[in-house]
């Protein structure tokens, strides 16, 4: 939102009492300190701040000082260490004018270093302690936040995945197995199936002895209970291991699997928690955190390596449980899958997605090949990157299989937040008479132009690109990409 109207507010003339000049021109003296903030966080550069700080009013809830950097231009709630208001300020702002409360017009409480001599009798600098301000709640979900305030100082957030496309040519290039120009081994990447699950990153309470699931969003996940049993010894050997992987349920379709996994335990009754015990599983694809690892920024084929010492298991077998509709461009799942047993001939609930040695030129291939089991695609990983929190990595790409289709438009939503006054998403109609929405993926600007001009469109077709039916027979993650024209087709562009 703020990055839109950045090269407007950029015109503004310096400010010599701004720490480092958010939103207008910068002195040198003030460039050179963005340039030095950029690269900390707000705990570490201003604890006096970090101290104040509420909740994000963007993202997720695992934002965090640890995690935010004190130049970072989004909105967030403060309390103030003088008169305990709460009060909603861009992150960048607060810093960059010394942390004014807008209601008391004061400056945060800052604390001086102690002086202390520690049993040898030598002189100890202490950093002082901030006592934190109370958290956001929400109203109807838990943070993990919540109940693990120390992970406050991890980063938590999952990698996310870049799309293959935009660095196919690149991976490619120069990596050609018959032109003799490198070592083929050295542009190996490491392939996976991409599994139609819900993400789930898996913790350690080390107080509550407690094991933790949350949502990519940070939300505490009331489900899993069925896979604790078989969880609870790999984090009892090593209580700083952090899992990244996905709930999935061989035996139920998407919206069957939201529907377990969403519910909370309020609202649950015993026969939903038995199906939840019974249908969900649980598949690891990385390592976030681990004490066994050589680093934090441990390479993906070391973490990879660890993670199939950890869950042995491969869930090749189990994830590839599909009967192909091709009528419909989608998949169905089949009742029963190939379920592996533990050695007490209990039906096992945890298991490691494999990753296969793939040449970047193959990709095509292996994208055709996991398409044709079922999987809605592949996830590819750079072996040497470090694992990415909270950012788009180009050490994991995704590749799917993606399909075209035409349906009627026959209503608008109007766009919120950073798409006010703007499409929001066109309204479609299906063959079957199913409405469902489907977003522009164009600029700001366009969606504004497509919003007064909405009147034009209404009973044209639209051209929208899906990744599959869902059992509904309604487009799963649409996105519009033309306007062709009436029902005739006469006019379609």
């Amino acid at each position: 939102m703020f990055r839109r109207y950045f090269p407007l507010l950029s015109t503004l003339p310096p400010d010599v009492s701004k720490l480092f000049g958010a939103s207008r021109r910068r002195t040198v003296r003030q460039q050179q300190v963005y340039n030095q903030l950029k690269k900390t966080t707000v705990q570490d550069s201003f604890p006096h701040l970090a101290a104040c700080w509420v909740g994000p009013c963007w993202g997720s809830v695992m934002q965090t000082p640890s995690n935010i950097s004190p130049v970072c231009m989004k909105m967030a709630v403060w309390r103030c260490s003088h008169c305990l208001q709460e009060f909603e300020m861009v992150v960048g702002h607060f810093v960059d004018g010394g942390g004014v409360c807008p209601h008391c017009h004061n400056t945060q409480k800052r604390l001086d270093n102690l002086t202390i001599r520690n049993a040898q009798g030598e002189v100890v600098i202490k950093k002082p302690h901030y006592t934190k301000a109370p958290r956001m709640v929400h109203s109807n979900y838990r943070s993990v936040l919540f109940t693990n305030p120390n992970w406050e100082s991890l980063n938590i957030q999952p990698m996310l995945a870049q799309r293959w496309e935009l660095v196919a040519d690149e991976l490619t290039k120069g990596s050609d197995r018959e032109s003799g120009a490198s070592s083929p081994d050295k542009h190996l990447l490491l392939a996976s199936p991409k599994i139609d699950g819900i993400r789930c990153m898996i913790g350690y309470n080390t107080k509550l002895k407690e094991v933790q699931f949350f949502s990519r969003g940070g939300i505490v996940l009331e489900c899993c209970h069925g896979l604790v049993p078989q969880l609870l010894p790999l984090f009892e050997k090593d209580p700083t291991l952090m899992l990244d992987g996905e709930l999935f349920a061989p035996e139920c379709n998407f919206e069957q699997l939201n529907g377990l996994v969403r519910r909370l335990h309020r609202t649950s009754t015993r026969q939903i928690m038995e199906a939840q015990a019974r249908l969900i599983e649980y598949f690891a694809f990385d390592i976030m955190y681990s004490a066994q690892l050589s680093s934090a920024t441990a390479p993906f084929d070391e973490r990879y390596q660890l993670l199939k010492k950890l869950i042995p298991v491969c869930g090749a077998k189990r994830i590839s449980n599909y009967v192909h509709d091709d009528t419909k461009k989608k998949v169905i799942r089949a009742t029963h899958g190939h379920a592996a047993t533990t050695a007490n001939g209990q039906a096992v609930k945890i298991y490691h997605v494999p990753a296969a040695q793939v040449h970047p030129s193959e990709m095509e291939d292996v994208l055709n090949e996991a398409c044709s089991q079922g999987f809605e695609g592949v996830m590819i990983r750079l072996p040497k990157y470090p694992y990415e929190h909270g950012k788009r990595s180009f050490g994991l790409l995704k590749y799917k299989q993606m399909h075209d289709a035409e349906f009627q438009i026959v209503g608008f939503i109007p766009g919120e937040g950073k798409f006010k006054d703007g499409l929001g998403a066109f309204v479609c109609r299906t063959k079957d008479g199913k409405l469902f929405n489907t977003p522009p993926k164009v600029s700001y600007k366009r969606r504004i132009e497509l919003w007064e001009q909405r009147e034009a469109f209404l009973g044209k077709y639209l051209t929208v690109q899906y990744q599959e039916l869902s059992s509904q027979n309604v487009p799963r993650f649409p996105v519009a990409k033309a306007v062709r024209g009436s029902e005739d087709m006469r006019d379609w562009l």
